[in-house]
């Protein structure tokens, strides 16, 4: 090899190694935290409070580009700034920004999906601007629900707020500030997926890592079928339906826990389990939360469970 040769050799092997560097550093990027799904968010007053429409879901009013009303479900187990309903986009003329890979937890099934831009999005007194939505029929999604709806807010949107979901009231509420730090008991660190909280509750002695789902409208306590044999029962487990997603049908088993359910201080007695194959990790659906008034601080990672006797 000549020497011009074993230089170009060289100075080939290391661009080679640069350019292996700068994928690797992309690939570290794009594992990071997801981007805010809005630019900027408004509230003129410290606190905003909406009823929840009837139906039996967190259904609210939404105006989108100044238009509307129109209905979205609060889902604290969607990720992102929400979704919104395929005809209404046509209707509203929303421009189409990039596409997603989406799905449910079990991973099955996903597809790709259209992201569209609305300048902006109102939820009580509270304006989101430039939120990106992943755009979708979602008349598979409301399929088993007492009610139609033009979209769901997704957690990420009130990232920037306290948000409160008062089942009992039936109530809503945005606030700015904080929660005061955990104190095992009322107040809970949770750890956070794309912005949805995962808490650490017990069933007797055994730790359950549980997402707070509040678009499962059937769902109580929800398990993964992996946990039968993990955790006592009153019974056999029954197979008692199937339960669609927006991307799977499942079968469902129930059961009675034999163990108390522990979410911090509160203790709870004689809970019904749903037990779904290929679910990852256990949630909490309406039925369940149906009981409290939960407050979700994704600033600090923390989560409030309140009774209504606690409620202040």
């Amino acid at each position: 090899m000549t020497r011009i040769q074993l230089l170009a050799a060289v100075i080939f092997l290391v661009l080679l190694a640069l350019a292996v560097a700068a994928i690797a550093q992309v690939q570290v990027r794009r594992e990071g935290p997801s981007p805010r799904p809005f630019s900027r968010s408004e509230m003129a007053v410290p606190s905003s409070e909406l009823a929840m429409l009837p139906g039996g879901d967190v259904l609210l009013e939404v105006r989108v580009d100044g238009k509307g009303p129109y209905h979205f479900l609060l889902d604290t187990g969607a990720s992102g700034g929400g979704r919104i309903n395929q005809p209404l986009v046509d209707s509203l003329g929303l421009k189409v920004v990039g596409q997603v890979l989406a799905g449910d937890s079990t991973g099955k099934n996903r597809q790709t999906l259209s992201i569209v831009r609305a300048p902006s999005v109102t939820v009580g007194a509270a304006t989101f601007s430039d939120v990106n939505l992943i755009a979708r029929d979602l008349a598979v999604a409301s399929a088993g629900r007492n009610v139609s709806f033009d979209g769901v807010l997704g957690i990420e949107l009130f990232q920037d707020y306290l948000l409160t979901l008062d089942f009992p009231a039936r109530r809503v509420r945005i606030e700015k500030g904080d929660l005061p730090p955990a104190d095992g008991r009322e107040i809970l660190d949770f750890e956070s997926w794309h912005g949805v909280a995962r808490v650490q509750v017990k069933v007797g002695d055994l730790a359950v890592t549980t997402d707070v789902d509040s678009g499962n409208l059937h769902g109580g306590f929800v398990l993964p079928a992996s946990y039968l044999g993990k955790v006592a029962l009153e019974g056999e487990p029954k197979v008692v339906g199937r339960r669609r997603t927006g991307f799977n049908e499942l079968e469902v088993k129930q059961a009675t826990l034999k163990d108390p359910l522990q979410i911090g201080g509160l203790v709870l007695q004689h809970v019904t389990a749903d037990f779904i194959d290929g679910l990852p990790h256990a949630s909490f659906g309406q039925q369940l939360l149906a009981r409290f008034a939960v407050t979700i601080d994704q600033k600090n990672r923390r989560i409030r469970f309140q009774m209504p006797s606690q409620a202040r």
